[in-house]
């Protein structure tokens, strides 16, 4: 009896540990899809979290695949030499904006701003302007959309938008840094239906971020605390994130 018990409390952790490391194989998956060439990711509504796990270098690879889809001539040779292993790559001319999609464009420009990430610059300094509830919508109830909530002690919080269905992950929790113009998101915990899943290790999020600016809304009869995170606007719903 005592060996089954044994057995049993083996098989549990290893099935955690193997739940544990398909979270972290998860958030690594976009990498090796760029290394590997896959261009369905260009045709997908990439999250900022998702682009956020990226190394400077991955984007780039990202944004020129979707010029590579259309057979363009690239002048650095690196990039020339990255897409020619893959048989779907066709030099065949330069290519503009003009012959991508809409959302190609859009996806493009989102992966620009991601690369404009700079550690080495001199940092943005925030104080306790920062704390509270960063809402992406100055105008729809705070809890329906994504947020951040970021507290004392570098605490930060991503809340995945109530209109989500069935997300994989809907809380990121963990500590922030900044360096140069970019937030970095240490995750040590994740909320999977209700359920909080500590980490071994924490994940690592890098957005680009500026500073704090007002901004106003209805011929200024609402005016609102603004920062950028990543590719979007976040505005100041209330201070403390203790709220709600």
């Amino acid at each position: 009896m005592k060996r089954k018990i044994i057995i049993l409390l083996s098989l549990i952790f290893v099935m955690n540990s193997f739940a544990e490391n398909n979270y972290l194989y998860d958030f690594n998956n976009e990498s090796k899809r760029i290394l590997t060439g896959d261009l369905s990711l260009i045709s997908e509504d990439l999250s900022d979290l998702a682009l956020a796990g990226l190394e400077n270098s991955e984007l780039r690879l990202l944004r020129n695949m979707i010029y590579a889809k259309y057979g363009h001539i690239f002048d650095s040779e690196d990039l020339r030499a990255f897409y020619s292993k893959f048989d779907w790559y066709k030099a065949q001319k330069k290519i503009s904006d003009s012959r991508l999609t809409a959302n190609e464009r859009k996806l493009v420009q989102r992966l620009l701003i991601f690369e404009t990430r700079n550690e080495s610059e001199p940092s943005l300094n925030f104080g306790n302007e920062i704390i509270g509830v960063w809402h992406v919508s100055a105008i729809m109830p705070d809890t329906w959309l994504d947020r951040f909530v970021i507290g004392t002690d570098k605490k930060m919080e991503f809340l995945v938008s109530y209109f989500e269905k069935n997300p994989e992950i809907s809380e990121y929790l963990g500590h922030y840094s900044i360096k140069g113009n970019t937030l970095f998101f240490y995750v040590d915990t994740l909320v999977k239906q209700g359920k909080k899943l500590e980490l071994k290790e924490p994940l690592l999020f890098k957005f680009p971020v500026t500073s704090i600016s007002e901004v106003e809304f209805m011929n200024g009869e609402l005016k609102r605390q603004m920062i950028t995170i990543g590719s979007y606007n976040y505005y100041l719903v209330y201070g403390d994130p203790r709220r709600g």
